[in-house]
């Protein structure tokens, strides 16, 4: 437990959103228009992590519906986006129960923590979580192109830059990113300036990969200017399936 956004893609647990759910269809033409929709000021993204804390199955079952009908509130009011769920977990599975990963909003760390402290799953000692800042969005999800190329497995990818780019490389980074994720290679793409412009311990970026499998997911990564440059290192782990965006009303 020792790498910022690597619990991204572990263990988190919920349940369907009892047919509520709704995606954002909406596409994503240009950066600007991703940032204006979906970060507002003053909020900022945290990786909620869970790790399963009973071996009840019980309590879970019991607790299904209001922790479902918490987590659809949440999401509904745009605290909660970016969900992906696991059916196959190879990490603390309990049961047939998912491993669900998303994004939370929150104006601070403190606020996050009271935000989760108040669900079930927390209050009846069925999960515990840990929070990680993941910066802005950047890139969201092209639904169409990802469509029109059959679904996949997706991986997330934490990255650590090791030194300062030049402004030429960092062009050449922001090119691929884009091509990558105008052919639906890449979604949900995360970035910390802070984290590229100073020397501390923070995730630079985060995004997730659509492949097949962990080989072609990393050969995704292993295209980036940054990487073949040595001047940025990454974590790869498997979320499984995309399932919800941001909830947008009609």
């Amino acid at each position: 437990m020792r790498h910022t956004i690597i619990y991204l893609a572990l263990s988190l647990l919920v349940f369907s959103c009892n047919g509520t759910k709704k995606e954002a269809k909406t596409e994503t033409e240009t950066v600007e228009s991703t940032s204006s929709q979906t970060s507002e000021i003053g909020n900022k993204n945290y990786a909620v992590v869970w790790n399963w804390s009973t071996t009840d199955e019980e309590l879970v079952s019991d607790n299904s519906v209001n922790i479902s009908n918490e987590l659809t509130a949440l999401w509904k009011k745009g605290i909660v986006e970016n969900a992906y769920y696991n059916s196959d977990s190879k990490v603390d599975k309990l049961s047939y129960f998912p491993n669900i990963s998303f994004s939370l909003k929150a104006e601070s760390y403190k606020s996050a923590e009271i935000i989760l402290n108040n669900l079930t799953v927390v209050k009846k000692g069925i999960a515990t979580y840990k929070l990680f800042p993941i910066g802005t969005l950047w890139l969201d999800r092209k639904h169409k192109t990802i469509h029109e190329n059959g679904m996949t497995k997706s991986f997330v990818t934490i990255w650590t830059t090791t030194g300062k780019p030049t402004d030429e490389l960092t062009q050449a980074q922001n090119d691929k990113m884009l091509e990558l994720w105008k052919s639906g290679k890449v979604e949900n793409v995360y970035f910390d300036i802070e984290g590229t412009q100073k020397a501390n311990s923070k995730t630079d970026f985060v995004f997730y990969a659509n492949a097949n499998s962990e080989t072609d997911a990393k050969a995704i990564c292993e295209s980036l200017p940054f990487f073949k440059e040595n001047i940025a290192t990454y974590k790869i782990h498997e979320v499984g399936v995309f399932w919800m965006a941001k909830y947008e009303q009609n």
